[in-house]
């Protein structure tokens, strides 16, 4: 599985705070009431982080002590344990997440630069709890991405296959 690329990850953001505005410029020009981001969904989004969170450390421990091992080869037993399916979940987890930041990041940004270019937008009631759920997804996009490539295996060593690329590979392969 390749890494997650992270200028598209960046357009996805930018893409979502055009269509963020747009939508709001469309509703405010027909009249209607301006939809607001409240706290819960900075709340969701702040709970999604920590169950990734959650799993992601488990599989950071997990690799870095295989990394001491491969430097230091033991015979003791290991102190980090993870199966393959648990992290191959997390590392999927975690591109979800990234994408799903960055969407939802992108639409509040969006949202948050509308509301304060044309002043529609009570400070306390609507920027704020706007700008919160921006800035969270925006959060939870990078910390896909970091989690991400927690669960990257190192290059090959070359054991003569001739397969060796030199790049990491993901987990799915």
């Amino acid at each position: 599985m390749r890494p997650l690329n992270l200028p598209i990850l960046l357009l996805i953001v930018v893409i979502g705070a055009g269509f963020g505005a747009q939508m709001l410029e469309t509703l405010a020009s027909r009249g209607h009431s301006l939809p607001i981001a409240g706290w819960l969904t900075t709340a969701v989004m702040l709970a999604m982080g920590a169950v990734l969170l959650a799993y992601g450390i488990p599989l950071r421990r997990y690799m870095v002590e295989s990394e001491e091992r491969r430097v230091h080869p033991s015979l003791a037993p290991r102190r980090h344990q993870i199966d393959l399916p648990t992290a191959f979940r997390t590392v999927l987890l975690a591109r979800a997440s990234a994408y799903t930041g960055a969407v939802v990041g992108g639409i509040f940004a969006g949202q948050t630069l509308y509301l304060m270019v044309t002043g529609t937008g009570d400070p306390l009631a609507a920027i704020l709890p706007t700008g919160a759920a921006a800035v969270v997804g925006i959060g939870l996009a990078i910390l896909g991405v970091v989690v991400e490539r927690w669960g990257q295996l190192p290059p090959d060593d070359g054991d003569g296959s001739g397969e060796s690329t030199g790049e990491s590979a993901g987990l799915g392969h």
